[in-house]
């Protein structure tokens, strides 16, 4: 489809053209934007896209963001603390479920097993159950009394949104002065000045403040009692799988959250133990990578200019840069510059999105930081291209849609190693594309390709598939390819793998199959003394990058030459040493008395992200899309359950029935995650994504913003016409 001349951008107007026509548009439109602005000017906002990656990479033009709205700030500590570049599915990764039946204390903070990833299909819900029946404690640590402190929790420990690094702090407190922390471990696993360092701030050598229970109380909300029964019971109770959701590192400052967590394993012992937790990421078992590039690997690196959720940020913000009002070192500590600093500023002029994973490639408007500065960075544009599998917000600012193969059902491929994390244990899948692709939907990898045969590197770019031969031959050729290298990886373990033919009809490999015993994490370094791939080999509480002050605003490399690809040049105020820092635009902000609620966006049981938001069946009295209200705030505003509430700050407005519940605390509000964006006339949102009213030009931004504070009233009109 294409954007019927002389309409604009969001009214919905399209015309049907031929596949060549819209594809040698889309190539022009790129050479045109190169040849006159130069090689930064085409962008993507976000997800970043791989097959965008290697499509910039080979023709040696275009930008990317970096970084995914999901668990970042723990692929940062993972790298950090643990010598683990974030995206490594390795031995380090994390754990399989059932070690948990080797836990003797199980904590959840912030995390919800029968709703999140590593939840049902990763059958943690179910061990958790099995677990508690043998007697293990389960404790979760949650601002709402959710399903799971419901049925799989002994106790449920309320605590205010954006503060857990607080009780942290308090916990490692008690821990230190108290000598409760494991000191033959820390001895010989912990880097020493670490250890020091995050000791003496505990205590309050240096600034004067103590993190006692007393502290933290004030800010955390949580009585000091209860955090000094909490770490008695943490400290005799061994091993302890600590897990941490993604919903507290996804705040302002949430950096800490996720290192302070990391740091109380380590020095209680509990990293690479069975049953203990390294709350990073729970990638599971080594497994084969996923599938690999059709062709060689491209030797130029693509600059990641911005965080890819501040791609909104990046546009409206060089306007500034180019007038004069805000330098380029302000620029880029606020976008996330994460690439050589001697490149020269990006100049936007085309986005291209879409054709990755079918759950996210909404999320430019759905799900990205601040809606409406998208939208208006949009506009900027001078040409849009987006290709999904079906109609959405991010569509309609398009000026090309470019329809492509819903990749579950419709396409052929094999799922490498599986996607545990995602709902499942780890597997090789292979996908045989179940359904006919509508109308002339096309696979992903096949436009992309077709895109780069009109650039002139269609050769290069995918090496199994020729132009003019059989698309689906050359395909099934690339997927027999991987598959081989795949199976060669686990014969290595000790596989017997079934023939390409015979995977092709049985379709599912189970590589946990392989494991004998429950698989823990970090085994290499604790029980054959394999140094980490840190600094000092040990497990680094201190961050020897981000404490050296003449490596900010450079490009950060770590001791064996790897990028460390979830920091930007410059961290900010971000600390060596996980420490509490009050959120921007939280609790403690000055901005609470204009807008004295706190919106959380938790992930929905009946969405993922936006998709299913139009099944008829998952509405009404299934789901409804609603703010969480806690009575007492409620009735302040004289709002009842089942009222239209009017959400506004000084970015959005959304208009949504209220759900008065005493299951969340008083003073903070939920919207679940994924609403369609469904603006009337006045700007509006009638389908109140919570998106529309996050932002957040201030912090660090390894940690993606997706709360913010916001006021509520009682909303007595009608819906006008969009």
């Amino acid at each position: 489809l294409k954007r019927v001349e002389g309409s604009k951008r969001m009214e919905g107007k399209y015309e049907r053209i031929s596949w060549d026509e819209a594809l040698d548009l889309v190539a022009k439109k790129m050479e045109e934007a190169v040849d006159n602005y130069g090689p930064y000017s085409i962008t993507t906002a976000y997800q970043p896209s791989p097959h965008l990656e290697r499509l910039f990479a080979l023709w040696g033009a275009g930008i990317e963001g970096w970084g995914w709205c999901s668990k970042d700030p723990g692929r940062l500590a993972g790298h950090l603390m643990g010598g683990v570049p974030g995206w490594s599915y390795n031995e380090s990764s994390n754990d399989t479920a059932d070690v948990l039946l080797n836990s003797k204390l199980i904590v959840l903070w912030g995390f919800e097993p029968t709703i999140n990833h590593f939840g049902p299909g990763h059958q943690v819900a179910y061990y958790l159950k099995m677990a508690r029946e043998r007697g293990t404690p389960v404790i979760c640590i949650e601002p709402r009394y959710t399903v799971a402190a419901e049925v799989l929790a002994d106790q449920w420990i309320p605590i205010k949104p954006g503060t857990d690094a607080a009780m942290m702090l308090a916990i490692g407190f008690l821990l230190m002065s108290k000598n409760l922390y494991d000191r033959e471990y820390v001895q010989k696993y912990v880097d020493p000045r670490g250890f020091e360092e995050w000791r003496s701030y505990l205590l309050g050598e240096k600034d004067g403040i103590p993190k006692t229970p007393e502290w933290a109380e004030k800010i955390c909300g949580v009585p000091a009692e209860t955090i000094r029964g909490f770490t008695d019971l943490y400290a005799r109770t061994k091993p302890t799988w600590l897990w941490l959701g993604w919903g507290p590192p996804r705040k302002s400052r949430g950096e800490n959250v996720v290192r302070a967590a990391c740091a109380l394993q380590a020095i209680t012992g509990n990293w690479g133990v069975a049953g203990g937790s390294v709350p990073i990421d729970m990638g599971t078992r080594p497994k084969p990578a996923r599938m690999l590039p059709y062709g060689e690997i491209p030797k130029v690196r693509v600059p990641k200019m911005y965080r890819s959720h501040m791609w909104a940020q990046m546009v409206l913000l060089k306007e500034k840069v180019d007038s004069g009002e805000m330098s380029a070192d302000e620029y880029k500590a606020i976008i996330g510059w994460r690439a050589p600093n001697d490149l020269p500023l990006p100049t936007p002029k085309i986005l291209m999105g879409g054709g990755t994973w079918l759950h996210n490639t909404r999320t430019v408007i759905n799900a990205a930081d601040s809606t409406n500065d998208h939208i208006k960075a949009a506009h900027k544009m001078d040409f849009i291209i987006w290709m999904h599998s079906h109609m959405s917000p991010a569509l309609w600012i398009s000026d090309v849609i470019l329809p492509c193969n819903d990749q579950s059902l419709e396409d052929r491929r094999i799922w490498g190693g599986g996607t545990p994390g995602y709902g499942g244990f780890v597997n090789i899948t292979y996908v045989p594309g179940v359904v006919e692709p509508p109308g002339e939907a096309k696979p992903a990898h096949w436009i992309h390709t077709e895109i780069a045969r009109r650039l002139g590197i269609g050769e290069v770019y995918n090496t199994y598939c020729e132009e003019g031969g059989n698309w689906w031959e050359g395909w099934e050729k690339y997927l027999r390819n991987e598959f081989d290298r795949m199976a060669e990886e686990l014969v290595e373990q000790g596989a017997k793998m079934p023939t390409w033919e015979e995977f092709k009809k049985d379709g599912l490999i189970n590589v946990q199959e392989l494991n004998e015993e429950p698989f823990h994490s970090y085994r290499s370094f604790i029980d054959q003394g394999k140094p980490l791939r840190t600094k000092t080999g040990k497990i680094e509480l201190y961050s020897y990058v981000i404490g050296d002050e003449s490596q900010r605003g450079q490009f950060h490399l770590d001791d064996d030459g790897r990028i460390i690809d979830n920091l930007p040049n410059d961290w900010r105020d971000l600390p060596p040493i996980p420490a509490y820092q009050p959120m921007y635009r939280g609790m403690e902000h000055d901005d609470v008395k204009r807008f004295p609620l706190f919106l959380l966006s938790a992930y929905p049981r009946y969405r993922n992200h936006t998709t299913f938001w139009n099944v008829p069946l998952l509405r009404g009295d299934c789901y409804r899309h609603a703010v969480w209200m806690n009575p007492a705030d409620a009735q302040a505003r004289g709002v009842k359950d089942g009222d239209l509430v009017r959400i506004h700050n000084n970015k959005g407005v959304g208009v949504i029935p209220a759900y008065v519940t005493s299951r969340i605390l008083p003073g903070m509000i939920v919207i679940h995650h994924g609403g369609n964006y469904e603006p009337d006339k006045e700007g509006v949102d009638w389908g109140c994504t919570p998106n529309i009213f996050f932002t957040d030009n201030e912090s660090p931004v390894t940690a993606p913003r997706v709360s913010n504070l916001v006021q509520i009233e009682k909303f007595t009109g009608a819906r006008p016409e969009a």
